[in-house]
């Protein structure tokens, strides 16, 4: 919550690397989703507020399921990340559906 007269922090993307550490997560066997959301303390409940996403939807994405390209744009928006690099996340980019 801000108070009056202040001004929101503007928030840096977060840039994917081989060495960033959802990479990391990626590599010892945490799936793509899980990974971002531990790597942005990110509570389902809250996730389902800031993409308008339903919860069950939420879960299943996590499980492996397609996502749409409107979906990741959310998700991207959340997360401040680009959905780019979402996309490079992920185990194949084919889980993105238009």
């Amino acid at each position: 919550m801000r108070r009056k007269g202040e001004r929101p922090v503007p928030r840096e993307l977060d840039r994917w690397a081989p060495d960033h550490p959802v990479a990391d997560m990626i590599r010892t066997g945490t799936c793509w989703f899980d990974a971002w959301l531990i790597q942005k303390c990110t509570a389902d409940i809250t996730l389902s507020k800031l993409t308008g996403m339903d919860r069950r939807r939420i879960e299943a994405i996590r499980r492996g399921g397609y996502i749409s390209r409107a979906e990741l744009d959310a998700l991207a928006i959340a997360w401040s990340v680009s959905a780019g690099d979402l996309i490079r996340s992920m185990p194949t980019p084919n889980l993105v559906v238009e």
